[in-house]
Parts: C-alpha cells; sequence; structure tokens
C-alpha cells in the first residue's frame, strides 16, 4: 500500500497495520479487496475518518494507493509538518511506522 500522508494540526494519535487486503487504523479494519485492478473509490466509501476526504482510494498494479490525515503539532520538526514534497509511505505487511511528529528537544 501506498499512503500519502496528509497533515493536520491535531494532538490524535494514529496507529496502523496492513495485512493483505486489509489496513487496520486505530483499530477499525478496512478491507478493500473489494477494489478491482485499475478502479478507485471515493476515500469516503472507506466510511472512516482517517481517509482524506476529497481523495480517492485506488488500486494500480496491484497495490493501493490513498491518503490518511496524519496528526502533527505545530512543533513538530518542520520536514514531517511542512515537507517540500508529500510523505508518502511504501507498507507492503505489518505496523505502518510513521514519521516521528515530537518535537526536536535541545538537551
Amino acid at each position: 500500500m501506498k499512503i500519502t500522508l496528509y497533515q493536520v494540526l491535531s494532538d490524535e494519535k494514529i496507529e496502523a497495520s496492513v495485512s493483505g487486503d486489509t489496513i487496520t487504523v486505530n483499530g477499525e479494519a478496512i478491507d478493500l479487496s473489494a477494489i478491482p485492478d485499475g478502479y478507485k473509490l471515493p476515500a469516503s466509501a472507506a466510511n472512516n475518518p482517517w481517509f482524506v476526504n476529497g481523495d480517492y482510494i485506488q488500486r494500480v498494479n496491484g497495490v493501493f494507493e490513498f491518503s490518511l490525515r496524519f496528526p502533527v503539532k505545530w512543533d513538530s520538526p518542520d520536514e514531517v509538518r511542512a515537507p517540500g514534497t508529500p510523505i508518502i509511505l511504501d507498507v507492503k505487511s505489518g505496523k505502518v511506522r510513521f514519521p516521528n511528529v515530537e518535537p526536536l528537544t535541545n538537551d
């Protein structure tokens, strides 16, 4: 799965994992297997608040592509909070490793 991160200022936390055609986001499993290769659905079809409204979930050459809301803080590192190019995670299976949003400390 190719997951594009859509940064939002929020104190929420996100955890996700991938298993086959299913992504589990904060404990809710979303089965994407009904989407045929070459097709796309509105992200709202996932009926999950972490998928970005107005975007799509699509399968391209067998790989799912979609955007998830990614909570960041006002003092998160610039490269995470406001990256120059979109952050895209390529996850085959297992835990999704989101970038660290904690501010850098000057210890």
